[in-house]
């Protein structure tokens, strides 16, 4: 539907509108308000010249042949939509579409009979056809619920075989709590840091005197703690100069590789990926607490 079309179905939805009302509703389309002023007269002119909008003062009101206008148009494509859809090989497919389309018309038509009348003549399709429709939404609905008990199924053995899942924790004092917990269950002497920014993991390496290769620090497992407290206090840090300065300035992101855990700090979110049974009996742990 045209700039004009959705002017003149306003108008039709709120007869008697008024100018300014009317211009509020549509300048939200435009770059300001004097190019919507500037758009929504040429249309208030060309739509009074087709005879399709009337004014009385400065009100506005869809005539009659406006009305009709609007009804044709939206019909057409009502139906057209609809046949298309029913065309489609793999209609079955989008079920929920044809539902959507067919309340439509159903509600459309018990209010305007010149619609129904157009229905009636316009579809390409039978009540067979839709009975047919039925029957194959009927065997997909079976075939997703079989596919669905599998799938519960490989899920399940996914878990068993020690696949991979994660968690999202807020950055909190019980959080920093289930790390050192994580690393005291994986009992590491040495944890890797691997860092995303240079400037970040220098000011790391300078501050626990820590080796390092690449992106990559060193860490001994009793610097954990404070290694945690280091990230949230220069995180803090750079929030504030983002918000001083307006400038996007990059977190201090970082993983952390506890054994076969992996930590990734995006502060103030962190993300925990184990084996699930092993992440599930960390989660239990941190609830309990």
């Amino acid at each position: 539907m045209n700039a004009r079309n959705s002017i003149l179905l306003i108008i039709k939805q709120q007869p008697g509108i008024e100018y300014n009302s009317l211009l509020n509703k549509i300048v939200g389309s435009y770059g300001s308000i004097e190019s919507a002023r500037a758009a929504l007269s040429r249309s208030i002119r060309y739509l009074t010249a087709l005879g399709l909008v009337a004014r009385k003062g400065n009100k506005l009101f869809a005539t009659g042949k406006g009305m009709a206008l609007l009804s044709n148009e939206m019909q057409n494509k009502l139906l057209l939509k609809l046949n298309d859809l029913m065309e489609k090989k793999d209609v079955s497919a989008r079920f929920e579409n044809v539902v959507e389309l067919l309340q439509t018309l159903i509600e459309r038509s018990k209010q305007d009979k010149d619609l129904l009348l157009a229905a009636k003549g316009s579809v390409d399709f039978y009540i067979s056809d839709l009975a047919f429709l039925e029957k194959d939404v009927e065997k997909r609905v079976h075939r997703m619920q079989y596919l669905h008990r599998i799938f519960e199924q490989q899920v399940t053995a996914l878990k068993e075989l020690g696949f991979f899942d994660f968690k999202d924790l807020v950055w909190d004092s019980d959080s920093k709590k289930t790390i050192k917990l994580i690393a005291k269950k994986a009992k590491v002497n040495v944890f890797t840091v691997e860092c995303f920014d240079e400037e970040f993991r220098k000011k790391a390496a300078e501050h626990f005197s820590a080796k390092g290769r690449q992106n990559d620090l060193f860490l001994e497992a009793k610097q954990l703690g404070p290694f945690l407290n280091f990230v949230e206090n220069n995180s803090k840090l750079k929030n504030n100069l983002k918000i001083e300065n307006n400038s996007k300035i990059e977190k201090n992101a970082v993983n952390l590789f506890l054994g076969g855990i992996k930590i990734k700090i995006d502060f103030p979110r962190i993300f925990v990926t184990a084996p699930y049974k092993q992440l599930q009996g960390l989660l239990k742990k941190k609830d309990k607490k």
